[in-house]
């Protein structure tokens, strides 16, 4: 019975030590975010900063898949841009999906999932602007 307690304690333990509630975030500061886009050098310029975040979304993926080797489902990285005086803020939730996961784990077609997550993750931040 004293076995059965101890390995049931166990599995629990492991159980718990795999789950990480930690949120997982990026906050970014930028002004031009929250300009009015409505002149075409406005909209290059928003263009031109944004392609940026997806480069940061990847570093920070790819840290949270070396911190989390049991990580293999699809998550969300909550991306923050706040305006640089504090008065706006928005929030983009930008999926990371399985097959990405996959790719950067193993690093199997990893220069093809690396262009892909960046296109996709740039036109999903876009969208959420």
């Amino acid at each position: 019975m004293r076995k059965i307690v101890i390995l049931l304690l166990f599995f629990v333990q492991l159980g718990w030590a795999q789950i990480d509630l930690s949120p997982y975030e990026i906050t970014l500061t930028s002004e031009v975010a929250f300009a009015p886009a409505t002149e075409e050098i406005d909209q290059m310029r928003l263009s031109f900063e944004a392609q940026g975040w997806p480069i940061e979304v990847l570093k920070y993926t790819m840290f949270r898949l070396r911190q989390n080797p049991y990580l293999v489902s699809t998550f969300f990285i909550q991306l923050t841009i706040i305006h640089p005086d504090q008065s706006k803020k928005l929030l983009i939730p930008v999926p990371i999906n399985e097959r990405y996961i996959k790719a950067f784990r193993t690093e199997e077609g990893f220069n093809e999932s690396y262009y892909d997550f960046l296109s996709d993750t740039y036109e999903w931040i876009i969208e959420g602007l």
